[in-house]
């Protein structure tokens, strides 16, 4: 990446936007937050930077190329790092070992493509009855991430597989953590926690404290509220 500050455009409540941040943060790369409203429209400025899904986050190089799609921006800045002689093994984003490597892609693609439309249902979804279900589904998936976390992260803090620093699995799944506990306070559930999912209890209370996530993740009453005017807006009955 050239010399320069890098700007990221997306908003504060965003898990996905996060996830680029702490990135960043973690590889010690300044960076500006360009705040996109969230919205059913688009700006000008959010569509010409990524014309292919009108989607944050979007990482604009300071020379004016773009990097979309948070799982992406985690893997450029993470070669980046590499290729500049910049990351120590204490700190990768992503493990030296290929199989690893492709382990913590497919549950990253895992986290995206089940648990968080399951847990984005638990309080959009249309019926009680779909709502259930997609608390059915959040916790089944929180299941197979418990053993995941068991595999990955060979006793240590982190997905990452070591106590110092969270990896890509880490961000990946981390970023969600202010919608779960926004979700669990709405609708009165516990969705990770020591009799459920003992380890993923202790690896959240980790993830939460450490200095970057504090920086980055926003606070769960700003994801309430959040979640709040979302139902307003999809009508979404909640008793």
């Amino acid at each position: 990446m050239t010399a320069g500050t890098m700007r990221v455009l997306g908003g504060e409540v965003s898990p996905f936007t996060a996830r680029a941040r702490l990135a960043l943060d973690l590889r010690g790369v300044a960076y500006e937050l360009l705040d996109e409203p969230l919205g059913p429209k688009k700006s000008d400025r959010l569509l010409a930077a990524n014309p292919v899904y009108g989607k944050i986050p979007v990482l604009l190089l300071p020379d004016g190329r773009a990097i979309c799609e948070s799982a992406v921006i985690i893997q450029c800045i993470e070669d980046v790092a590499r290729g500049s002689g910049g990351a120590e093994a204490s700190s990768l984003l992503l493990p030296d070992d290929p199989y690893e490597r492709a382990m913590h892609r497919f549950w990253t693609a895992f986290i995206d493509d089940k648990f968080w439309p399951a847990l984005d249902a638990v309080s959009l979804a249309p019926t009680p009855g779909a709502r259930a279900q997609a608390v059915e589904d959040t916790r089944a998936a929180l299941s197979l991430l418990e053993v995941a976390f068991k595999d990955r992260s060979n006793g240590r803090a982190f997905f990452s597989g070591g106590d110092a620093a969270p990896g890509l699995l880490d961000l990946a799944l981390g970023c969600f953590l202010p919608a779960l506990r926004a979700c669990e306070r709405l609708h009165g559930l516990s969705l990770i926690d020591a009799s459920a999912t003992p380890l993923l209890d202790g690896w959240s209370q980790r993830f939460a404290a450490h200095p970057a996530a504090k920086r980055v993740l926003p606070d769960t009453e700003k994801v309430v509220q959040f979640t709040r005017f979302l139902q307003g807006q999809f009508r979404v009955h909640v008793s």
